[in-house]
């Protein structure tokens, strides 16, 4: 269907975009800003949309589908990015490599343990709000954080049962008034990244955004972390809901980036890490460095999503054709 594949189009280029923008954040507000309205929602949507394209079954197929579309890509991926971060980059072996999974890798991990959790939620009442509970309840716990991807799983859990427990009408209707409403929550959205960027409004930590850190590690009491989790989860679905209603329902450019969103998901971080130890991001200054490297990073998803490129890496991303499974 030609909106979700516009809509995981849209998220892959943000995710991308987001990342060739990590290195200006310390030192450019634009920079900064876009970063942290991109991370509001743009994971949250991609666990939404996850969970909206998740069957709640345990059959033997879909374990082996589990097994080798996420875990089998994760584990090549993981022992790519680490050897890459030690010969490339110069930054030497991690100790802590098989126990977290390596910067963006996260979300295959997550993804596996939601999918196998999946059918037991479902035969709980209110999956949803159990999802709630177990995503602002894991801040308490001190020793949630990045390893085993703990802390990110549990969070945006709730955005992955919401979107498997929404109807499909709900996301391709095309009412005026919600299309209206939706324009204008992005549009609260673009003030709210000038607000950011002229430093009138200052920049929520990223941490919160990336679900990575107990209430502790954040430095805020219990009460004050279960209140913003829950508000910043509040958000993040109402911008997802708000993608559904402003993406184009056509074919497009964005359809086919979204056919092929997991290649450039796997690559990109091999370039964008390349290019940062080269120098590349160092001459990007102000708003035009800002823009020119949202634009690398769009024409970067596109280039990677090339069928040419597609095809010379599908074995790293889709092993098991190296078995000769199908």
């Amino acid at each position: 269907m030609s909106l979700l594949e516009n809509v995981r189009g849209v998220l892959i280029a943000l995710v991308v975009m987001g990342h060739s923008l990590e290195p200006l954040i310390a030192r450019e507000p634009l920079a900064r800003a876009l970063y942290t309205a991109f991370y509001l929602f743009h994971i949250p949507a991609f666990a939404f949309l996850s969970g909206h394209l998740s069957r709640a079954e345990w059959s033997r197929k879909a374990l082996a589908n589990i097994a080798w579309s996420l875990l089998a890509p994760l584990v090549i991926f993981q022992v790519l990015y680490v050897a890459f971060d030690a010969w490339v980059l110069g930054r030497g072996w991690s100790r802590t490599w098989l126990l977290q999974p390596y910067w963006l890798l996260w979300f295959l991990w997550s993804l596996a343990c939601w999918r196998l959790v999946l059918p037991l939620l479902r035969r709980l009442p209110m999956p949803l709000l159990l999802s709630v509970i177990v995503a602002v309840g894991a801040g308490l716990l001190p020793w949630v954080g990045y390893l085993f991807g703990l802390s990110r799983t549990f969070v945006f859990l709730p955005c992955f049962v919401a979107g498997h427990l929404a109807r499909r009408e709900w996301l391709l209707g095309e009412g005026p008034r919600h299309r209206v409403l939706a324009a204008v929550l992005f549009v609260a959205l673009g003030g709210g990244v000038w607000a950011m960027a002229s430093e009138t409004l200052a920049a929520p930590n990223p941490q919160w955004l990336y679900g990575s850190a107990s209430y502790a590690a954040l430095g805020v009491a219990p009460l004050t972390g279960m209140a913003t989790r829950l508000a910043l989860l509040g958000c993040a679905l109402a911008l997802t809901w708000s993608l559904f209603r402003v993406c184009p329902r056509g074919d497009s450019v964005l359809t086919l980036l979204g056919a092929r969103s997991l290649p450039p998901f796997l690559l990109h971080g091999f370039v964008v890490r390349g290019i940062e130890k080269a120098g590349g991001f160092s001459v990007l200054h102000g708003v035009p460095g800002v823009l020119l490297s949202l634009a690398g990073g769009a024409v970067l998803a596109l280039l990677l999503s090339h069928p040419f490129v597609v095809g010379v890496t599908r074995p790293l991303w889709e092993p098991r054709r190296l078995f000769g499974r199908v």
